[in-house]
């Protein structure tokens, strides 16, 4: 058996001398690569909170604005510093006739009806008028004194690693919704003392309070607004189901007025707030070839803060999912393997459109159809984070605007709400006018602007039912199944149950957990 032929030192130095000039040339290639991107110019090219700010509507006069007299209610309420200083109340803000903390927050509000009525008069002024994108001044100042101090984001519009929207301070939110439930808590007093027309202006001023914190249509804004108004909706059916009588015809029908005076814009989802934020997100991290492309191109810095708002939009690590590997990519000699597998600017910025045009077109639906929508955006895009690819691909938008598309059945869920609340209104009124509680939902149409009262869960209309454990009405909810309503189930977000909005039994045990 003859012996393989063995190759020589001598023969096999040309192949190695091949392979490591390949070998260096790639080397060269890649360093010269790396050291491009790392001189690639960014360019800012406008200051973000001006563009926002040129966005908003003007006061026209300074009695427009809502927002200085909601301050002085504050005041007047024991607010320092954006919250109330009294912490035995300011735990039981929110709790309801029954509660632990009732007590004590009834005695609170009768000694506090001046500022009561003040934040009631400042909600019928027609503008908000909050100082966005602006320095504290004057009495703002003082009274924000400390808190929602944002300035470590950096406000310099100049500067590439300062991120102004971001930076932009929105601590109203929380006291604004703090104050609504200063008055759904006069509206119960107001309802155990048997005034119905005090309890039907509070639900009016938290209604308008909703409509005033949408201004500017910041989409967290937006969030707060409708959870506003989930407290004023769930205020009226707790009230309806515990002592109706206090309300008269006339203030029933103010209140169905009440829930359904949010305008018609404010009932869909709007992001040009947002597309500020994301352009100027692109013009900070990409780089800019002078005719709309560039390279990701982000600093450490920069990674640094992508994780805190990864983190704080998934609630977890974002060093833990599959992306891991591009926060290190983008650093020194490993950024060339991050730019081949991010998209550049222009296809980012054209992806991210089409996104957000699909969000902003989901019909002014039921939630039944906007869930279902939502999931067909999140599939299309990748935004449901099922495609680890796609979220590096698309890794700006991942991180920044990752679930927008659900949002729209937020709105969907809003509206919804309150119709149900204005079709437990239609019931009480009917069984005024008919001394028995509707047999079908086709009763009610004469009480609610006469129109068919759908389920905005189903495909048919709501259900109702005297039977059993009493007089409910219901929706199937999100499973699309009729359980024949049981009236301990209170949300229609469940993946099991029905959603029984209204099952008066002249008591609020339903509404205390």
């Amino acid at each position: 058996m003859k012996n393989a032929p063995v190759t020589s030192p001598r023969k096999r130095r040309p192949i190695l001398r091949a392979v490591g000039l390949v070998v260096l040339a790639f080397v060269l290639v890649y360093a010269a690569f790396a050291i491009y991107l790392a001189t690639r110019p960014v360019v800012i090219a406008f200051d973000p909170v001006k563009k926002f700010r040129d966005s908003l509507p003007k006061v026209a006069k300074p009695d427009d604005a809502a927002w200085p007299a909601y301050r002085d209610a504050l005041v007047s309420l024991g607010w320092e510093q954006g919250v109330q200083k009294d912490e035995a109340v300011n735990a039981a803000l929110g709790d309801w006739p029954g509660q632990a903390g009732w007590s004590e927050v009834s005695k609170w509000v009768d000694a506090h009806q001046p500022g009561v009525a003040a934040a009631r008069a400042a909600s019928k002024r027609p503008m908000f008028g909050f100082p966005l994108g602006q320095p504290f001044a004057g009495a703002d100042a003082d009274f924000f004194r400390g808190v929602a101090d944002r300035s470590q984001l950096g406000q310099d519009a100049s500067n590439r690693e300062h991120f102004p929207m971001f930076a932009v301070s929105l601590p109203y939110l929380g006291t604004m919704r703090a104050l609504s439930k200063v008055l759904l808590t006069d509206m119960f007093r107001a309802g155990e003392q048997g005034d119905g027309e005090r309890a039907t202006q509070d639900v009016e001023a938290v209604m308008a309070i909703s409509i005033h914190v949408s201004e500017g249509r910041l989409l967290i804004s937006d969030l707060v607004s409708m959870a506003i108004r989930s407290l004023a909706q769930r205020g009226v059916l707790a009230m309806l189901e515990w002592k109706p009588e206090v309300f008269t015809d006339a203030q029933l029908q103010r209140l169905q007025v009440a829930l359904r005076s949010v305008p018609a814009s404010l009932e869909r989802i709007e992001l040009s707030a947002e597309r500020i934020l994301f352009e100027d997100a692109v013009q900070r991290f990409y780089s800019d070839d002078g005719s709309g492309d560039g390279w990701f191109v982000p600093s450490w810095k920069q990674l640094q803060f992508l994780q805190e708002v990864s983190a704080a939009s998934a609630g977890s690590r974002p060093w833990a999912d599959a992306r891991v590997w591009v926060y290190a990519a983008f650093v020194g000699a490993l950024r060339p393997m991050g730019v081949w597998a991010v998209a550049g600017r222009r296809e980012t910025m054209d992806r991210h459109a089409e996104f957000m045009k699909w969000v902003e077109q989901v019909p002014n639906a039921s939630p039944r159809e906007a869930l279902a929508a939502s999931k067909a955006i999140d599939a299309r895009f990748g935004m449901d984070r099922s495609d680890p690819k796609a979220a590096t691909r698309w890794f700006l938008q991942s991180v920044i605007s990752p679930a927008l598309a659900n949002v729209t059945v937020t709105f969907a869920r809003d509206r919804a709400h309150r119709q149900m609340a204005c079709v437990a209104i239609a019931a009480e009124r009917f069984r005024r006018a008919n001394k028995r509680w509707p047999k079908d939902a086709a009763e009610l149409a004469a009480f609610d602007r006469g129109i068919d009262l759908l389920d905005p869960w189903g495909p048919g209309p709501i259900l109702l039912s005297s039977e059993g454990s009493g007089f409910r009405m219901w929706s199937v909810s999100r499973d699309g199944t009729d359980d024949g309503g049981d009236p301990a189930s209170l949300s229609d977000f469940d993946e099991k149950g029905d959603w029984v909005f209204f099952a008066p039994r002249g008591n609020l045990d339903r509404w205390k957990n």
